[in-house]
């Protein structure tokens, strides 16, 4: 099953999950400057990756994708990495829960494969003013 489609300047579309008894393993989230990562047999895709922005002085990443759940039956499967800049871990189907995205970063939480995911991390409004 194909991921859902980013939103022009916004994000990059979801990975694709695995299909196919026993195969259920989800895609990551997009992230801010990558799509996420397909699902592999019962692993998790990776979230895409966020953008690194120097605004606040120092460069940080920010707005990764979360990571896709794990499970291929019966075996629950791993989890996929959350992406730079903040994304939240996935885990395998009744594995635990998973990671939520990272606090000001505006990025997505892990899927834990039960269907739901972890919250996203709140995003940050930077005001930064011009002096001439």
């Amino acid at each position: 099953m194909s991921g859902g489609a980013g939103t022009s300047g916004q994000g990059n579309a979801g990975g694709s999950g695995a299909t196919g008894h026993p195969h259920y393993a989800g895609g990551g989230g997009g992230g801010s400057n990558a799509a996420g990562g397909n699902a592999s047999s019962h692993t998790g895709g990776t979230g895409g990756a966020g953008t690194a922005s120097s605004i606040t002085g120092a460069s940080v990443t920010r707005a990764g994708g979360g990571g896709g759940s794990g499970y291929e039956y019966p075996d629950p499967g791993t989890g996929g990495s959350g992406g730079s800049g903040g994304g939240g871990n996935g885990t395998g189907w009744n594995s635990g829960t998973s990671t939520a995205g990272t606090a000001n970063t505006g990025s997505g939480g892990g899927s834990n494969g039960e269907g739901t995911v972890s919250n996203g991390g709140s995003g940050i409004v930077i005001i930064r003013y011009k002096f001439q």
